[in-house]
């Protein structure tokens, strides 16, 4: 199968490089060079990709809060810009802050270098705010609105209005947050065919935003600034954010999201502390160093972690409270459904996140349980595809897709049962990604866009049958059924 597009970005008085595929429904972009000029080539290569998303996250937070996004990235630029750029006063002793600020400044100038005449500039202030959106909405506005922490810039227009909002407790959250994000795993040793790790991962995520998750990019830092890096990611950001992703010493990194609350606007945001660690790090301890540092408490996860060297896997949950490393294991499975593994996260962060209820994520954690006693001893790229794909509801006792199954599709959820959300909201799977000990050891992970299990998504059909969220329907694209495909460092994608 032949790439459907291939494009090359102007290197003309331009150090580095960046080449952009169009496989199969995913962006396959390689940069290389400094932090600034490999930052250029993505944005020049993602200029309208990266456009297109700013005016969707914009259209769906002023829906969702009825704040608008130039006040989440004017407070995004408070809070982080002069830090990072400072290397965390001088904390930062590798130099990692002030070359995320370069990278982020380079994609601002690289998409506006690649725009139209009457396209207006996009400003670091809007890049900075969408690399932070998983943190903002999940943890820094919640804290926000609960009146224990005060926006560095007021509400644009209304200086009194968030603090009526405040006032009020009438604050939702019913669109930007569901019980269900993700399913994840990995295993080793004992539990996979040959005794080498395996990594697993499927995003849940809206619709309106998450379609513009279909972005893995290579990175080529230079000698001294880390390890080559192939990870999921999303036009615009310098993390993966749906959290997939490897580097050039065998280190896979995965997660999931759980519902932590707490925020330390002086801490160095989420988005960084991951790829700082993503990119530097050869161990599980390395990177959970690496990324404690400055936590902030953004975008609490549940991180899947594997060294493809030492076949050793590893779970580490992190808070704004609390911190738990899991065991390292060299034969064992851990896997993740958006409930801790950790008890006293679970109880004290959390509030249990449904760790009993089969109508929540509890369901996928029982599940999970199963599938993995079911495949021990032979969990192979093939299995974690097919686990990924699952469709076992353990409510219904049916194999019949839903918001309870491994391979979300609230979508197609009437809601009848309950489980935290609203009948048939266009949430669920995104896409599918694995990879093996082997694989990662050469810098490679397999990848499906659509779902994990292929079913297509087409847009008019759901807002024909769920006209309740036509609001959504300009924001939301069709996603028709594709193979997997296995994206290799310094090479072109391939189907399989």
């Amino acid at each position: 199968m032949s790439l459907d597009k291939k494009l090359q970005s102007p290197t003309t008085g331009r150090s580095g490089s960046g080449s952009l595929c169009q496989y199969k429904g995913w962006l396959y972009l390689h940069v290389e060079g400094e932090p600034y000029d490999r930052g250029w080539h993505h944005g020049f290569l993602l200029a309208a990709e990266i456009r297109s998303a700013l005016d969707s996250i914009s259209a769906l937070l002023w829906q969702d809060t009825g704040l608008p996004f130039s006040w989440y990235a004017a407070n995004a630029r408070a809070m982080w810009l002069d830090r990072l750029a400072g290397d965390d006063q001088g904390r930062l002793a590798d130099g990692s802050g002030r070359a995320a600020i370069e990278e982020l400044r380079g994609i601002v100038d690289g998409a506006n270098a690649n725009r139209a005449a009457d396209a207006a500039e996009i400003t670091i202030d809007e890049i900075l705010g969408w690399n932070g959106y998983p943190e903002l909405i999940c943890q820094w506005l919640p804290a926000v609105m609960s009146g224990a922490l005060k926006p560095a810039v007021p509400v644009p227009g209304d200086p009194g209005r968030l603090e009526k909002i405040v006032a009020s407790g009438r604050f939702s959250t019913v669109h930007h947050f569901h019980p269900h994000h993700c399913s994840a795993f990995i295993a080793t040793g004992a539990w996979t065919g040959d005794g080498e790790i395996v990594a697993a991962h499927t995003t849940w995520q809206r619709f309106a935003n998450g379609d513009f998750y279909n972005v893995v990019i290579h990175l080529v830092p230079p000698t001294g600034e880390g390890m080559p890096i192939l990870m999921q990611s999303v036009p615009g950001y310098i993390a993966s954010s749906m959290d997939f992703g490897l580097n050039a010493a065998g280190l896979v990194v995965t997660s999931t999201s759980i519902s932590a609350s707490g925020f330390d606007p002086e801490g160095l945001p989420y988005f960084f502390r991951a790829r700082r660690a993503g990119q530097r790090a050869a161990t599980i301890e390395n990177w959970v160093e690496l990324f404690r540092q400055g936590n902030n408490g953004g975008y609490a996860n549940s991180w899947l972690l594997a060294e493809a060297p030492s076949r050793r896997i590893a779970a580490y949950e992190l808070t704004k409270a609390h911190e738990e490393l899991q065991p390292p294991l060299t034969s064992g499975a851990y896997c993740s459904c958006n409930i801790p593994l950790s008890v006293p996260i679970r109880v004290l962060d959390t509030g249990g996140s449904g760790y009993d209820n089969i109508l929540e994520s509890g369901g996928r954690r029982v599940r999970f349980d199963q599938l993995m006693a079911e495949h021990k001893g032979r969990i192979d790229a093939s299995v974690a595809r097919a686990i990924l794909a699952d469709h076992r509801d353990l409510y219904t006792c049916n194999d019949l897709p839903s918001g309870r199954t491994i391979c979300g599709h609230i979508d197609v959820d009437p809601g009848n049962f309950g489980g935290g959300h609203a009948p048939y909201y266009p949430w669920g799977s995104l896409d599918g990604k694995v990879t093996t000990g082997a694989m990662a050891r050469e810098l490679s992970l397999q990848g499906r866009w659509g779902r994990a299990c292929g079913t297509p998504f087409q847009a008019s059909a759901f807002f024909a049958r769920a006209p309740q969220y036509d609001w959504m329907r300009t924001l939301t694209r069709d996603r028709p059924s594709q193979p997997y495909c296995l994206f290799r460092a310094g090479g072109e994608p391939i189907g399989l």
